[in-house]
């Protein structure tokens, strides 16, 4: 009993006191982060973000109750606080890569490039934000394969976002016949064009004339739609193009080379 009392005095209270602190900074901890989460989500910060901002302000919030249990300890924080730059300096330049993920992806977090459902092509790879983590920014390709790309690369990548403007537009190549009236053909496909429900009267469609090719001319048509009609109206106009135009009389040339060959007159002497 006297070695216990002993160990309250020098010792016991302020551990007692540290487990208290810690237990309860822990819990107020975890109700701070559940009203910030709160807050963000209904500000107009982007869902994906919001996980990447919560891990930054859980980490900090621990690391400040780690060093307060340690100088209720009696611990001199100096030299934690030394050793913890060593530490970091050393792991800084282990994991370098890792860190710059994490500093590019507090750099994506504030530009604020893309959001939580945007359709974006990161270099090679397309697909539809999912989230944003410390270090990955995760897609979902249209082929439902989970992309998980590292913030670094994501930064240095130049980044198309095709869901960033309400609208998008479509060209779309349509090859014929050399023998065929090229007006007759343009009238056909704004027709066909113009009378698809999903194409925006503002801009109008147009269709010009592209160029020859070697067994083909070329024509363009382009129309104007919303992004969410893009793909619908794409296939839909794909098929009735080639359809009208074949209903219409219309030869849609397969490649054909044509050989003509000079007989020489004989040279006689």
């Amino acid at each position: 009993m006297e070695k216990f009392v002993l160990f309250m005095e020098n010792t016991g209270f302020s551990l007692v006191a540290v487990i208290f602190t810690a237990v309860l900074g822990y819990l107020i901890i975890g109700n701070l982060l559940k009203m910030l989460k709160l807050a963000l989500l209904a500000s107009s910060l982007d869902n994906a973000l919001v996980n990447f901002v919560l891990t930054l302000v859980r980490f900090a919030l621990l690391l400040a109750l780690l060093l307060l249990c340690l100088a209720g300890l009696g611990i001199p924080l100096t030299g934690i606080v030394g050793a913890i730059s060593a530490a970091t300096l050393a792991i800084g330049i282990a994991v370098k890569d890792i860190l710059s993920s994490v500093a590019n992806g507090i750099v994506l977090v504030i530009n604020c490039p893309f959001k939580e459902g945007d359709f974006v092509e990161i270099g090679s790879v397309s697909g539809t934000i999912k989230e944003v983590k410390l270090m990955h920014t995760v897609l979902t390709t249209p082929d439902n394969r989970q992309v998980m790309l590292p913030n670094s690369q994501v930064f240095t990548t130049s980044i198309t976002n095709y869901s960033i403007n309400d609208t998008r537009r479509i060209d779309l190549p349509v090859d014929v016949d050399y023998a065929e009236d090229p007006e007759k053909v343009k009238r056909i496909l704004l027709e066909v064009a113009s009378k698809h429900p999903m194409v925006l009267t503002d801009p109008a469609p147009t269709c010009h004339y592209n160029y020859a090719k070697d067994s083909s001319i070329s024509f363009n048509v382009r129309i104007w739609c919303r992004r969410t009609d893009y793909w619908t109206v794409t296939w839909d106009l794909n098929e009735q193009l080639t359809k009208t135009l074949m209903e219409n009389g219309i030869q849609i040339p397969f490649p054909q080379v044509t050989v003509s060959y000079r007989q020489d007159k004989e040279v006689t002497e």
